[in-house]
């Protein structure tokens, strides 16, 4: 049966660090990692790190990995989720699927995907998450 889990997220200290500066083709390389904070059907923690590309035409995008701990729709466990996404029109579009087998405790076999929409700027965002549970 599939459940759709939505939250707020607060993202909290972001630290970025370039490992490429631009260059002959004009892409400057990030790192970054930051804090996570869910509240609602998901109430936890976790952590990002972020791998970002910004070209110097277009939009940037990125790539990460998140952890959470805490309770997902009343069940309690950790996991890890996979993100990709990129900036637009001053928003980050992000998708994110549960990476396989990440699952512990209450959430070992979960499954899903999902994403948000991040308006730079705004602390708070709304997300989604579609889960199944073996």
């Amino acid at each position: 049966m599939e459940t759709q889990a939505k939250a707020t997220l607060r993202m909290a200290n972001w630290v970025e660090e370039a490992y490429q500066e631009g260059g002959e083709d004009g892409i400057r390389l990030c790192t970054a990692r930051s804090e996570i904070t869910f509240s609602g059907d998901l109430e936890g923690q976790g952590g990002c790190r972020w791998l970002l590309a910004y070209p110097a035409d277009g939009p940037a995008s990125f790539v990460g990995h998140q952890s959470f701990a805490g309770k997902l729709s009343g069940r309690s466990g950790t996991f890890v989720l996979e993100l990709s996404g990129s900036f637009r029109d001053a928003t980050a579009y992000v998708t994110w699927t549960v990476v396989p087998g990440s699952g512990t405790g209450e959430l070992t076999g979960l499954t899903g995907d999902g994403g948000y929409e991040a308006p730079l700027g705004q602390p708070d965002v709304d997300v989604t998450l579609t889960h199944r549970a073996s």
